[in-house]
């Protein structure tokens, strides 16, 4: 008789141990994994891009590395005095007045002239950079005095007063250029330009996620729906000690966020129009990648360019006489040797051009999406 040979499998204890380990291994590999997809995704989107991102790099590092005089604007265009500018002409008007009024053309009497460039970059439209240029003349303050015989006036403290009467600048626009940047870097990416150096930070929390808004006040993203290989991050000074989000004269940077046109971006805070933008709140989706953006302000970090004392003289004008005794309201003055066909320079002061000693000025960031840099070159062409 033949003995019968049992068949013997696994048992369900067994079976369950050997699938607990395979569930651990599975875990392993995939925590190796996802961190690999995570770079490799990150990597593929600033591979394909890379030809855009050294393209605005060479174009804002070349454009204003040698700016004579340089306004930069985050968000909306706010002056001096803090108060909102009408459109973007005025704040190149604004811009001609606040550097170079009452200069002259060297050699002449004539008010200074030449070129005034601004790029815009505008964040709510992929981060579209335009460049505009203009040709301006600059303005002047003329002395006017209170009769023929040029005697002052007494101020209601007693003091002797002068009056000042202003010709305002004018600036033309002859230029305006949209493809500053190859638009079909435009086809398939969005840029965002954030002002300073900064770093990406991964955010995990779905709540903060979750909440995040885009410019119409809509949620934009939904953390549950996501694939195991989406990850989101914010934008954040790499050096805390110095003012977030804000340009400086010595280290002039700017970051740009690359991210995949049909990701939207978010708003994790509300925005507070009386307070400076907080750039913190944004958050984007992957794939994206960070590049940051140096610029060396060649002429304005120069102390030779800086204090040229020809810059801060300029001729007196005055409401005069003329020789014929007719009230001449434009007359240029001709002091110390009036024969000898020189003009009267005097130096320039705060009412006459504002910021002729200043020749950077960066503004608080305000709420808006866009970014302005109005500046001059040294050549004025």
């Amino acid at each position: 008789m033949k003995n019968k040979k049992t068949l013997k499998g696994f048992t369900l204890i067994e079976l369950i141990i050997v699938m607990a380990i395979f569930g651990i291994i599975m875990v392993g590999t995939m925590s190796i994994i996802n961190p690999v997809n995570k770079i490799i995704k990150n990597a593929s989107l600033q591979e394909a891009n890379s030809a855009a991102v050294d393209n605005m790099k060479r174009y804002f590092e070349g454009t204003l590395r040698y700016a004579d005089a340089i306004e930069v604007f985050s968000g909306d265009l706010v002056d001096l005095d803090g108060h909102k500018v009408v459109d973007e002409k005025k704040a190149v008007e604004n811009f001609i007045t606040n550097h170079y009024n009452n200069r002259t053309n060297p050699g002449t009497e004539d008010p200074l002239t030449g070129k005034v460039r601004m790029l815009k970059v505008d964040n709510g439209n992929g981060g579209k950079v335009t460049e505009y240029e203009y040709d301006f003349t600059a303005g002047y303050a003329a002395y006017k005095w209170a009769n023929k015989n040029k005697v002052m006036t007494k101020d209601a403290y007693g003091n002797d007063v002068q009056e000042y009467t202003k010709e305002p600048c004018t600036v033309e626009l002859v230029k305006k250029d949209d493809s500053v940047i190859n638009p079909v870097y435009y086809e398939n990416y969005s840029f965002y330009f954030i002002p300073g150096y900064n770093k990406q930070t991964n955010v995990s929390d779905t709540s903060i996620i979750n909440s995040a808004l885009d410019a119409s006040g809509s949620t934009v993203f939904n953390a549950s729906k996501d694939k195991t290989d989406v990850y989101y991050a914010t934008v954040e000074p790499v050096d805390s000690s110095v003012s977030p989000y804000k340009f400086n004269r010595d280290l002039f940077s700017l970051s740009v966020m690359t991210y995949k046109k049909d990701n939207a971006m978010g708003n994790t805070k509300s925005i507070d129009a009386t307070k400076e933008y907080d750039y913190s709140g944004l958050l984007f989706k992957s794939p994206f990648a960070l590049t940051n953006i140096n610029v060396s302000l060649v002429n304005i970090n120069s102390s030779f360019s800086s204090d040229k004392a020809g810059d801060k003289y300029g001729p007196i004008r005055w409401d005069g006489e003329t020789n014929e005794g007719n009230y001449n309201p434009l007359k240029m003055v001709d002091i110390a040797t009036p024969t000898d066909g020189k003009w009267d320079y005097e130096q320039i002061n705060a009412q006459e051009a504002r910021l002729i000693n200043q020749r950077y000025c960066g503004y608080d960031a305000q709420p808006g999406q866009c970014l302005y840099f109005i500046y001059t070159l040294p050549d004025m062409k």
